[in-house]
């Protein structure tokens, strides 16, 4: 995979952090809460900052957090 499809797999994702969690209305101190996180670091996803830090263990924290599949994460809204 080159870099330019990991930066827009991760654009796609942090674009859905903050999609669904503004769909549920839930603030990202409320989502950080949820999902066991700080709020810098939420903030940090929704920012598309720091790419590296994301595991599939944060991705699905917070897709239980959001009540979201894995799919939802990375699909195209």
């Amino acid at each position: 995979m080159k870099n330019n499809d990991i930066l827009n797999n991760y654009n796609i994702f942090s674009n859905n952090v903050k999609y669904y969690r503004n769909k549920l209305n839930l603030t990202q101190e409320q989502l950080a809460e949820k999902a066991n996180f700080s709020i810098s670091y939420i903030k940090q996803i929704e920012s598309c900052k720091e790419y590296k830090n994301v595991t599939l263990s944060t991705m699905l924290n917070i897709c239980k957090a959001l009540n979201i599949s894995i799919n939802d994460l990375f699909s195209d809204n």
